[in-house]
C-alpha cells in the first residue's frame, strides 16, 4: 500500500537524511527493506507523526518485535484513511458527472417546454374564423409534434434519474464499505486502533453526560513472541484470530472490542462497573486458556495460550490517555505477577501498598 507523504518545500532538503536514517533504523531492528516497511520508518525518521514514533519507541523499549504483522497494523492504524480518501474522491467525481448529465437533460427539457408553449401560442394565433381545415390540421400537427418531443425528453430524464438513483445507491454502499474497512482490523475483524480511539473518546463524553460507569480492559497475549518464533507467523495469526473470537463471544452488547496493536487487545465497556468488567475479563481469559490450538495441516496439538488483562474505571477528570495509561499499568502488573490473570485498579493499588509495607 502506498503512502502519500506531503512535504513542505523546506523539508525536501531533509528527505535524503530521513531516507538514510530510515534504512539504518530498519537494519538496526532487523526489519527487511520492503516498501511497506520503508514507508513506516521513513515517517518515523521524519518525526512528523509523534504518535507513530511513540508506539515504535515503546515496542523497542519493551523488546517487542517489529515484524510484518506489526508493520501491517501500523499501516492500518495510521494510514487507513488513504483508501477511504480515494473512495471519497472517486465518489465525488462520479456524483459531479451524474449531476452534470441530469442538469443538461433538465435544461433541454425546459427548452422543449418553452418551445411547446411557443408552438401552441403561434398555432392559436394563426387560427381565425376564416382558417381552412388544412390550416387547423397543420396547427394540430405542429402542437402534437412538439408535445411528442417534450414527452420523449421527459421520458429520457425519468430513465436517467432512475439509473442515477441506482448508481448513487451503489456509491453509497461502496463509501460505507470503505469507511468500515478503514476502521476494521483486517486480520481479526475487530475494530482497529483508529476506531478504538474514536469510540473511547465518544464513550468518555457519554459517561460524563449520563453519570454511568465506564470501564476499559486492555489485554495482552502472554509470551506471544516466543509462540510466534516457535511456530511461525501463520500460526501466530491463528492465535490472534482465536483471541478476537473469544472477545467477540464474551463481550456484552454495547461493548466495543478492538485490536489495540500487535498482540494487544482492548474492550471498552460502557455502563459497566469494575466488578462486572472483571467478571467479563475473567471469562475472556478463561475462554482463551480453554482453547487448544491444533495445526490444521497435521492435526498436531500446539498447546494453549494465555492472556493477561488490566482494567481501569473512568474517574472524574479522566481523559482517554489517562484511562488507557491506568489500564495499561494494571496489565503490566498482571504480567509482573505471573501472567494469565486479571488485575483491576483497586487490586493493583492494594498489591503496590503491600509491597511498600
Amino acid at each position: 500500500m502506498g503512502v502519500v507523504f506531503m512535504m513542505q518545500a523546506e523539508d525536501i532538503e531533509f528527505a535524503t537524511e530521513w531516507s538514510e536514517r530510515a534504512l539504518q533504523l530498519m537494519a538496526n531492528n532487523g526489519v527487511p527493506p520492503a516498501p511497506d516497511n520503508y514507508s513506516i520508518w521513513f515517517r518515523y525518521a521524519s518525526g512528523r507523526l509523534p504518535e507513530l514514533n511513540e508506539e515504535i519507541d515503546s515496542r523497542i523499549a519493551r523488546a517487542l518485535p517489529i515484524d510484518i504483522d506489526t508493520t501491517m497494523s501500523l499501516q492500518k492504524k495510521y494510514f487507513a484513511e488513504d483508501k477511504l480518501t480515494d473512495v471519497t474522491l472517486n465518489t465525488g467525481t462520479k456524483l459531479n458527472t451524474e449531476v452534470h448529465q441530469i442538469l443538461k437533460i433538465i435544461e433541454e427539457s425546459v427548452g422543449n417546454s418553452t418551445a411547446l408553449g411557443t408552438t401552441v401560442r403561434e398555432a392559436s394565433e394563426g387560427l381565425t374564423n376564416q382558417s381552412s381545415a388544412s390550416d387547423v390540421r397543420y396547427a394540430v400537427e405542429a402542437i402534437v409534434n412538439a408535445s411528442r418531443s417534450m414527452e420523449q425528453r421527459s421520458a429520457e430524464l425519468e430513465e436517467h434519474l432512475q439509473a442515477t438513483k441506482k448508481e448513487l445507491n451503489e456509491l453509497q454502499e461502496n463509501l460505507e464499505k470503505a469507511r468500515s474497512e478503514a476502521r476494521t482490523d483486517g486480520l481479526t475483524g475487530l475494530n482497529n486502533r483508529k476506531a478504538f480511539d474514536e469510540a473511547l473518546t465518544r464513550e468518555l463524553e457519554n459517561a460524563v453526560q449520563t453519570g454511568e460507569p465506564l470501564c476499559l480492559a486492555i489485554g495482552d497475549i502472554d509470551h506471544f513472541k516466543k509462540f510466534n518464533d516457535t511456530f511461525g507467523h501463520r500460526t501466530g495469526d491463528q492465535v490472534l484470530r482465536l483471541v478476537a473470537s473469544c472477545l467477540k463471544s464474551r463481550a456484552h452488547n454495547g461493548h466495543i472490542a478492538a485490536r489495540y496493536g500487535g498482540e494487544e487487545f482492548a474492550v471498552i465497556m460502557p455502563a459497566t462497573d469494575v466488578a462486572s468488567a472483571e467478571t467479563i475479563a475473567t471469562s475472556v481469559r478463561e475462554t482463551v486458556q480453554a482453547r487448544e490450538l491444533v495445526k490444521r495441516s497435521t492435526g498436531e496439538s500446539l498447546g494453549r495460550v494465555t492472556m493477561s488483562l488490566g482494567i481501569a474505571q473512568f474517574q472524574h477528570g479522566d481523559t482517554a490517555a489517562s484511562v488507557v495509561e491506568r489500564a495499561d499499568a494494571c496489565l503490566y502488573e498482571a504480567k509482573r505477577n505471573g501472567r494469565n490473570r486479571v488485575i483491576v485498579e483497586s487490586r493493583s493499588e492494594e498489591m503496590l501498598q503491600a509491597k511498600a509495607d
